[in-house]
This record gives structure tokens, C-alpha cells and sequence, in this order.
């Protein structure tokens, strides 16, 4: 069994480059709640894949640092930026086998047709930091496909109003 982590990139500031575009105080907020939810379910990646656009680096460094982990730990894919479904799950197939525990920070829509196509699920309100964890029923990465997975946790940031 293989565990994956597919997480949409937290919220970020407008900006006139979309690569550049920062986390916005938002964002950070949706981080701190994800992480929260993640220590308390004993949640945590062996590695972290993540897109080349700064917010994506960003989550994954604010997610990281829940943990403690350590800096080589993250993976940053520049294909993972403008990826569709077929380039993600090329992506996870080629990961090498004894990485159990994944996650994948990337943007929408590529995140929600990938959660789409592996549990037949429906999520078309995948929200900014939010995370699906996928128990996958396959030993080996390279026979990732469609159906091959079911939902067991789908964590949403808890924020708290502004007064």
C-alpha cells in the first residue's frame, strides 16, 4: 500500500506574474490549520513533490516546517506548475518504490482531476491548502492509475472569522 498526499497550494497574493505570486496572510492561516490537523492525525510524508511556482514551494516549506524536516526533503518539479492529469500521474509513477508516503503540491485543475481520476470521487470544491490523503492499493508506483485509490481523510483550513 502507497499513502498520497495531494494538496492544493495555499492562498497567495495577486500579482502580475502568476509564478511569483506570494502566500498572502490567507494563506498562511489555511497552512497553520492544515498542519495542526496533520500532527493530530499522526499525518506525515516521507517526501514532498511540489510545483515551481513560489506558492507551491511556499506550502511545502510551511508544511515541512510543521515537522521539522529537513530542507532535502522537498522536490521542487517545475513540471508540476502547468500540469494536467496525465503529467501528474506520469510524475508519480516514476517515483522509486520505497517511498510509501507522498505528497504533491500543485495547483488546480491538475490537483482535482488527479483526486477525480484515482478515487471516482467528486471534488469540485478543492479549496486552496486543502488535502486529500489517498490510500492507494498498489505496491508499486508505476501501476498508479485510475480507480486505484480511496479517500481516507480530506482535510479543510479551519479559519476563524475576521472581526
Amino acid at each position: 500500500m502507497k499513502r498520497l498526499y495531494i494538496v492544493r497550494n495555499a492562498h497567495a497574493a495577486v500579482g502580475a506574474i502568476d509564478r511569483e505570486r506570494e502566500l498572502d496572510e490567507q494563506g498562511k492561516r489555511e497552512l497553520a490549520s492544515i498542519g495542526t490537523q496533520m500532527v493530530a492525525r499522526g499525518m506525515r510524508p516521507s517526501i514532498i513533490l511540489t510545483s515551481g511556482a513560489r506558492r507551491a514551494i511556499d506550502t511545502a516549506k510551511h508544511i515541512r516546517e510543521v515537522f521539522g524536516l529537513l530542507v532535502n526533503v522537498i522536490d521542487i518539479r517545475e513540471e508540476l506548475y502547468t500540469a494536467d492529469l496525465e503529467k501528474i500521474r506520469e510524475i508519480l509513477q516514476l517515483l522509486p518504490d520505497e517511498k510509501n508516503s507522498v505528497m504533491i503540491i500543485a495547483h488546480n485543475e491538475g490537483v482535482t482531476k488527479l483526486l477525480e481520476s484515482i478515487t471516482d470521487g467528486d471534488y469540485k470544491d478543492f479549496p486552496n491548502a486543502g488535502m486529500a490523503v489517498i490510500e492507494l492499493r498498489l505496491r508499486h508506483w508505476n501501476e498508479l492509475d485510475s480507480s486505484s485509490g480511496r479517500e481516507i481523510a480530506f482535510l479543510r483550513p479551519e479559519l476563524a472569522e475576521a472581526v
